[in-house]
This record gives structure tokens, sequence and C-alpha cells, in this order.
């Protein structure tokens, strides 16, 4: 049986790092309307300029999108097994988790999995799916083993400034003020929703708290991966050297996909670890 893994542009890993692995690209719009798939054609400076300039948004896959990828990929494979962005962030899962249950052309074929991932957290899924693969393990399983394995991470969110996710919903108003107000630098909960979690007085003290609660919260482990929007190198320079200063090494390094960065803006930073 040949299974083909397919995410969406949520995730920011190297396409070509894998066999049979395909992505359908996520919307970014404009606020004149004006749409642009998020894919590899979109080019990052074009991007940030925009960013730059005016309140983006973002958009779900289009259903006409979708399924002409589907279709696509069950000619040459037997099953498709989907990851898209977490539930928590967006629709994009409950939309093509009902369409796949319901459509009688990709019942048993098409199987869309709750990985409450995005970003590195999708990277890490898309390793464990083609280990699952070669296992000769098939759709159902493997969705049951990712719903299983989707609360195994830790991850903190550390975003210089909350203007973007202040304007994209991603966080409160009243918050994201007492914060600008306080000049403190919030330390963001991720587990598939995005939840405040503590402050610290600076970006770097902000980056030690995080590094200090994934030791508090996921003993013994000594990896992380990493991903962050547009910043210097110089910032990400001493962000790596204050992980190793803290005993982690890093796996995952990656730059967040534009869709993504729509709602953090730039400069801001995500470390996550697993349990297992």
């Amino acid at each position: 049986m040949k299974i083909a893994i397919l995410t969406d542009s949520s995730f920011d890993g190297n396409l070509k790092s894998f066999k049979d692995l395909y992505q359908v690209p996520l919307l970014i719009v404009e606020e004149d309307g004006t749409t642009h798939f998020s894919d590899d054609k979109l080019d990052d400076n074009f991007f940030y300029d925009l960013l730059d300039k005016q309140i983006l948004k973002t958009a779900q896959t289009t259903p006409g999108e979708m399924l002409k990828v589907w279709d696509k990929l069950l000619t040459d494979y037997d099953q498709i097994i989907f990851l898209p962005l977490s539930k928590g962030l967006s629709g994009q899962f409950n939309t093509y988790r009902i369409l796949s249950e319901t459509e009688e052309e990709y019942k048993g074929k098409v199987f869309v999995c709750d990985t409450n991932g995005v970003s590195i957290v999708n990277q890490e899924f898309v390793k464990k799916v083609a280990f699952w693969i070669a296992q000769n393990k098939k759709g159902f399983e493997i969705m049951e083993l990712i719903t299983k394995a989707n609360e195994d991470f830790v991850g903190y969110i550390i975003p210089k400034s909350l203007d973007t996710l202040k304007r994209g919903g991603r966080i409160s108003p009243t918050a994201a003020s007492l914060a600008k107000m306080l000049k403190i630098v919030p330390i963001l909960r991720y587990d598939g929703k995005i939840d405040k979690e503590a402050t610290a007085r600076t970006f770097k003290k902000a980056v030690a708290e995080a590094l200090d609660l994934i030791k508090k919260n996921a003993k013994g482990v000594k990896v992380v991966d990493i991903s962050y929007s547009r910043m210097e190198p110089e910032t990400l320079a001493e962000i790596v050297k204050l992980i190793e200063e803290k005993g982690f090494a890093i796996n995952l390094k990656s730059q967040i996909t534009p869709v993504i960065a729509a709602h953090t803006g730039k400069e801001t930073l995500a470390i996550t670890a697993w349990k297992k």
C-alpha cells in the first residue's frame, strides 16, 4: 500500500526531506481582499513588507484547492495522511475532517489527523508518520497514534511585541495593553491553542524563563526545537547561546512560515520539547 503525507503551509520544514511528502497552501489575505497562497512562491521580503504596512488575515485552504490535491494524490496513492495545523488555531482541521468522513470517494482513503500542532510540532509529526508508514501501519492506526501523541509536547511562544497577535485575535486586547503599559515580555503557552503563562522584564529573560518551564514540565528532556519569525542574526545567535547555556541541544531550527508570522509578527520565538 502506498501512503502520501500531506501538510498545509503552517508546516515550516523541508518538503524534500521525506519521501511522499506534499503540501497544500493556506491563504494570506490583504485588507483590500487581495489573496496570496502561502507557499514557496510567496517572496519573504514581499510578505514582511505587507505585514509592516497593514493588518493581514489568513484563511483556510479553499475546498477546490484541497480536493484537487486529494484527487491528484489518490491517483498515485492508496491513502493520504493529512496533518493540518491545530484545530485551536484554525477551522482547517474540522472542515476537512468532516469532508473526508462524509464524501464516499474519500472515506477510508483520506485521514485528517488531530495534531494540535503547527510549525516545528508538525515537523515532528511528519517524521513520526514517515516512521509509522515504514512499519507498515495504515491510515486509521496512524490517526489513532497521532491522537495519542498530540499532548506529548510542551511549547512556549515569546513575542517581542503583542501588536500582531492582538490584531489577529490570538490574545486579548486587555492582555496586550497591560503588557505594553508595564513594559513586560509575555511568555505564552502553546498546547494547540495559545494562552498566557508568565511574564519577564526582557526578551532574553523571557527565553530563559521558558526554558526553565520546559525543564519543569518535561523533566529530563535535553533537546528542544525552535522556530522564529524574521529577526536579526545577532538576536538568533543570542537565543541559541542561551539555550545551550541552559543545557539543551537544538534538534529542529526553522523560520516560521508567512501564514503563521502573519499572526505572531516579527521577532517571535517558539520553543517546544517532547516529553516522550
